[in-house]
């Protein structure tokens, strides 16, 4: 029996920002999606490759709602998944709101564990698609 695995994407691993506006091939195989929020900071990281955002966890205080959608994740080569994220960010247990729309579930989300680079851009309204239509910044594309 497969294990359930949640996934909470809130940039460029959400669905229509990968490539050329599709989707990133290693995720073949992830459910289908529902619209999600977790509570923490989010910010957008500039590389030459374009824009892709940070989720770093905060006190109740300092959060914002970030916006993203959780999937089933259980058919997904989570290593691959990892091996995209890179160093920056660690895998970590979250809790998601609106899974089911019955409160809280958990899920794993990749969380910005480095310093924020030069440049980096608080994106108050917690919405990485959002703040990439409102600024025009080219989206992450991939190395």
């Amino acid at each position: 029996m497969t294990r359930s695995r949640h996934l909470f994407f809130y940039g460029v691993l959400q669905d229509g920002l990968g490539p050329d506006g599709g989707d990133w091939p290693f995720l073949a195989g992830l459910g289908m999606g529902a619209p999600a929020t977790v509570q923490g900071a989010l910010y957008a990281i500039p590389t030459p490759n374009g824009w892709h955002p940070a989720l770093i966890p905060t006190q109740a205080r300092f959060a914002t709602i970030v916006h993203g959608a959780i999937h089933d994740a259980s058919a997904v080569d989570i290593a691959a998944v990892d091996a995209f994220e890179g160093a920056d960010y660690t895998r970590q247990p979250v809790q998601v709101d609106g899974w089911d729309g019955f409160g809280e579930t958990e899920a794993q989300a990749y969380i910005w564990t480095a310093d924020l680079p030069e440049g980096a851009e608080p994106i108050a309204h917690g919405n990485f698609a959002q703040w990439i239509k409102e600024t025009g910044r080219p989206i992450y594309s991939g190395d």
